[in-house]
């Protein structure tokens, strides 16, 4: 049986002056197994690094498309919004515009006043009470006007005393203005 110790570097050694080169040899066989090892480890690391890496790419990706649907979705519902806004700000100042205009007419007709023949005496007593009423009518429109002009309570009052001859306005200001605290009363 013949033995092969110094030329396979596997078995055994022939004799002790082969052990150095044997265990040199088997070292060697280690070595190059680990390297191969670690080759391996490092193509499989690199692999997973790869796919981890592109995975992160999808996932960034489908968070930023995500994230602009939902942008575009806001913004949609944001421009709806402010159309819907401006267009009731639109329909709010023609309808002020609207009511100023009435007022004007209103008090504009009311100040004209009524072109009739002489009344009888009946229709005499009848126009005094309504004239009356038509002249608190008429300082409430021009009240109204006033305020939304932006007149202040002082301003409106004062007019109103003046131009109607109205010696109680607190009630009729009340009305146009709200009613004022328990201060002192105007007039």
């Amino acid at each position: 049986m013949e033995r092969h110790g110094a030329n396979d570097p596997e078995g055994p050694p022939e004799s002790v002056e082969d052990l150095p080169a044997a265990i040199a040899a088997r070292v060697e066989g280690i070595v190059r197994a680990a390297e191969r090892e670690a080759a391996a480890v490092q193509r499989d690391l690199a692999a997973r690094r790869e796919a981890a890496e592109a995975e992160a790419q999808r996932y960034l990706a489908e968070a930023r498309r995500r994230a602009d649907l939902l942008a575009g979705d806001r913004m949609q519902q944001l421009r709806e919004l402010t159309g819907e806004l401006v267009e009731r700000a639109e329909a709010t100042a023609r309808q002020l515009e609207a009511l100023l205009d009435a007022l004007r007419r209103t008090v504009a007709a009311l100040e004209m006043g009524p072109v009739d023949a002489e009344p009888t005496p009946a229709q005499g007593a009848a126009q005094t009470s309504s004239a009356g009423r038509r002249d608190v009518s008429a300082a409430r429109l021009v009240a109204i006007e006033m305020a939304v002009a932006g007149r202040t309570r002082g301003e409106v009052d004062q007019h109103l005393r003046d131009a109607f001859d109205v010696d109680d306005t607190r009630a009729l200001l009340d009305d146009v203005f709200g009613a004022v605290g328990s201060g002192p009363r105007p007039g």
